[in-house]
């Protein structure tokens, strides 16, 4: 059965993806600000200048620029970027490699934790395992169900062309002739 695509995500469906995303982003704070705020504040200019770089290289190619996508990040890109209209989103080639900055606040958390877990910090350990591999378990459990369910399905991006959609979900591209 195919899905009904979407003009506009629902709100709700938005507010999942940045639960997650956010509580990734904040388990890496607040371990890596444990062991030192310094290096907490280079982890957060770091996740501005992935979300940046998303919204300047594939919000402004996207079927959703301007409108809310998933993630809300339509609306954002067309208040800070131009809509680029020489390029298309499906010319776009996503390898591991391009994936690897993406992956990095995960691993980073999960190698924080286990520093402040040798180091044997002054804090119960158990919830800073918890809060070091919430990361993985969102990766790896939370993330199929956001993209697999709830947002590529519904994709109008996806009809036409998706480089992650092909390098994630194993669809073949279209919009290419």
């Amino acid at each position: 059965m195919k899905e009904k695509t979407f003009e506009k995500y629902p709100v709700w469906m938005m507010l999942v993806y940045y639960f997650f995303s956010f509580s990734v982003y904040l388990a890496g704070l607040y371990l890596l600000y444990l062991i030192l705020p310094l290096f907490a504040l280079l982890f957060f200019i770091y996740i501005l200048y992935l979300e940046v770089k998303l919204l300047r290289e594939g919000c402004v190619r996207c079927y959703y620029y301007g409108k809310r996508c998933v993630c809300g990040k339509g609306k954002v890109a067309k208040v800070f970027f131009k809509k680029d209209e020489k390029r298309k989103f499906y010319e776009r080639e996503v390898t591991m490699k391009d994936m690897i900055p993406s992956f990095l606040p995960m691993i980073i958390t999960l190698i924080a934790g286990m520093y402040l877990v040798i180091q044997g910090l002054p804090i119960i350990n158990f919830p800073v395992i918890g809060i070091a591999v919430w990361p993985l378990i969102v990766t790896f459990f939370g993330n199929p169900i956001i993209y697999g369910k709830m947002s590529c399905p519904h994709c109008k991006q996806r009809e036409l062309g998706c480089p992650a959609c092909e390098f994630f979900m194993r669809v073949e591209k279209k919009g290419k002739k």
